[in-house]
C-alpha cells in the first residue's frame, strides 16, 4: 500500500490544503486536504453501493455494511486525527439507514431491531476509526523517537569525530608555532603533512554532514536521473586512488552497460565512504575490489576488503551513528565512520535501496547496497 507521504507527493497537494488546524487543544487535527478525501472516499462507497445494487438480481446487501466499513478505515488510515474518521462513521451508518434499507431513500428509524442495528453499526465504525488512527497516531510518534534517537547519535558521532582530528591540528600548529626553531625542515614537512590529512578528514566530515543536511531539507527525496553506474565508478576509483595509493583497487563490472535513476554526487559519496572506511578501519587492508552486478531487478554494489573484518557485535549498530562502547571491546575507537556510514544508509534509503554489512568468508569485511534500476520500484518501498 503507498505510504501517506507518497500519496500526498503523487497528487502534488497544495501547501494551504495541508496546513493543520486544531481543535478542543490539540485534540481535534484537520486539513483541507482531509475534507477532501473523507468526502472523495465518501462518495465512491455510495457509487460503489448503488452499482453492485443496480447489477444484483436479488437484491442483496450485505455487502453494503462492509464496503462503509472500508470507507471508515482508509478515511481514518489517509486523514488526520480522529475527527474525519468519527464523522464519516456517523455519516455512513446514517447513509444505510436512508439509502440502502428498505424503505429506500427513506428513514427507517421505525423498522423493527432498528436501534439495535443502528448503535451496533455505529459501535463497530466508530472504533474502527479510532483504533486505525490511533495506530497510525502511534506509528509516528514511534518514528519520531526513532528520528530524535539517531539525531542524538549522529550528535555524539560529530562531536567524537571532530574531537580528534582538531586535536591533532592544534597540537601540530603550536609545535610548529612555539618551536619552529629548534624543528628540521623534515619535522616541519611531517607536522604540515598531518595537518593538511586531518583537515582534509574534516573537510569530507563535513560534506557527509552537508548530504544528511540536503537529504532533509527535501523530506527524504532526491532528484534521481539515469546515470551510468561505470562511470560513476570510475570516477570514486581515480579519486580514492589519489587518497591511497599504496591500497590495490580491483573494479568488477557486468558486461552490459547499468543505467540507474540516481544522484551520481551522492552514490559517488556513498561509495568513497565505504572504501574509505574499507582503508583505514580494516587496520591491515591491502586490497579493495569494488563490485557491481544486477540482481532481481536491481543493482547490487558491494566493496570488499582484505583487513580486519568487522568486530560481531558491531554489526548491528554500524549504520546508526553510533560510537562503539566499552562492552563492544572493539579495537577501533580513534574514528568511529558513524558519520559516514549514516550518511551512507540516508543516501541509500532515500534512493529506495538498502545497506548491509558482514564479514568476507575468507576474512574482511563486505559492505553492499542496492539501488532499484527503475523509478517505479522506489515508489513500492
Amino acid at each position: 500500500m503507498m505510504k501517506e507521504k507518497d500519496l500526498k507527493k503523487k497528487w502534488n497537494w497544495p501547501k494551504e490544503w495541508l496546513k493543520k488546524t486544531t481543535l478542543s487543544r490539540g485534540l481535534l487535527v484537520y486539513t483541507s486536504k482531509d475534507f477532501v478525501v473523507s468526502a472523495t472516499l465518501f462518495l465512491a462507497a455510495i457509487v460503489l453501493c448503488m452499482v453492485i445494487r443496480h447489477f444484483d438480481p436479488e437484491n442483496d446487501s450485505s455487502y453494503v455494511a462492509m464496503i462503509f466499513l472500508l470507507d471508515v478505515f482508509l478515511t481514518a488510515l489517509l486523514t488526520e486525527g480522529f475527527l474525519f474518521s468519527i464523522f464519516c462513521a456517523v455519516l455512513d451508518v446514517l447513509c444505510v439507514d436512508y439509502i440502502f434499507t428498505e424503505p429506500y431513500w427513506e428513514p427507517s428509524f421505525n423498522v423493527a431491531g432498528f436501534p439495535v442495528t443502528f448503535v451496533v453499526m455505529m459501535t463497530i465504525t466508530i472504533v474502527t476509526g479510532v483504533l486505525t488512527s490511533g495506530a497510525k497516531q502511534r506509528t509516528q510518534v514511534q518514528r519520531e523517537a526513532q528520528r530524535e534517537k539517531m539525531r542524538g547519535n549522529l550528535l555524539r558521532a560529530v562531536s567524537h569525530d571532530l574531537r580528534t582530528p582538531l586535536t591533532s591540528i592544534v597540537g601540530a600548529t603550536n609545535v610548529l608555532l612555539e618551536d619552529r626553531a629548534q624543528l628540521s625542515e623534515e619535522q616541519k614537512i611531517e607536522l604540515l603533512t598531518d595537518v593538511n590529512e586531518e583537515a582534509q578528514w574534516l573537510v569530507r566530515m563535513v560534506e557527509n554532514l552537508l548530504s544528511i543536511t540536503r537529504i532533509g531539507e527535501n523530506t527524504g527525496s532526491i532528484r534521481k536521473v539515469p546515470e551510468a553506474a561505470e562511470e560513476v565508478i570510475e570516477e570514486t576509483v581515480r579519486k580514492f586512488g589519489k587518497r591511497y595509493p599504496l591500497i590495490e583497487t580491483e573494479v568488477i563490472l557486468p558486461q552490459d552497460l547499468l543505467l540507474i535513476p540516481m544522484d551520481a554526487m551522492l552514490i559517488e559519496q556513498v561509495l568513497m565512504n565505504l572504501m574509505e572506511n574499507a582503508a583505514i578501519h580494516g587496520k591491515t587492508t591491502k586490497r579493495v575490489v569494488l563490485r557491481l552486478e544486477e540482481k532481481e531487478g536491481e543493482a547490487l554494489f558491494s566493496v570488499e576488503d582484505d583487513g580486519v573484518g568487522i568486530f560481531r557485535l558491531r554489526l548491528s549498530t554500524l549504520f546508526d551513528g553510533q560510537l562503539p562502547t566499552a562492552e563492544d571491546h572493539s579495537p577501533d575507537t580513534q574514528r568511529s565512520m558513524g558519520i559516514g556510514l549514516s550518511v551512507c544508509r540516508t543516501i541509500v534509503q532515500a534512493h529506495g535501496g538498502h545497506i548491509y554489512a558482514t564479514n568476507g568468508i575468507q576474512g574482511g569485511a563486505v559492505f553492499s547496497f542496492t539501488l532499484p534500476l527503475t523509478e517505479e520500484d522506489r515508489n513500492e518501498n
